[in-house]
């Protein structure tokens, strides 16, 4: 499994309980329960850069929703459909 792999799996594992719901409703949770780079590159065992890099990847696939400003002071993210 490669790293952005990895990350994508962290992004859905840490989105799961809210995927559900969000696919009922058709719209996405508020920010507060997205997770923060910091939480996805503690998951991934990474640096928050190397993170960072390769959630901007996953966005431009597609695959990721990216907050559309800081929330709190941080990027926050989103699985744009469950796996």
């Amino acid at each position: 499994m490669t790293k952005k792999d990895e990350v994508l799996n962290a992004v859905s594992e840490l989105c799961e309980k809210y995927t559900h719901s969000m696919i009922q409703k058709g719209q996405l949770p508020d920010l507060d329960f997205w997770p923060k780079t910091r939480d996805i590159s503690d998951r991934c065992d990474s640096s928050i850069y190397v993170t960072r890099s390769l959630l901007l990847q996953l966005v431009e696939e597609g695959k990721v929703i990216k907050s559309p400003q800081l929330y709190s002071n941080s990027l926050r993210w989103f699985i744009k459909s469950p796996r």
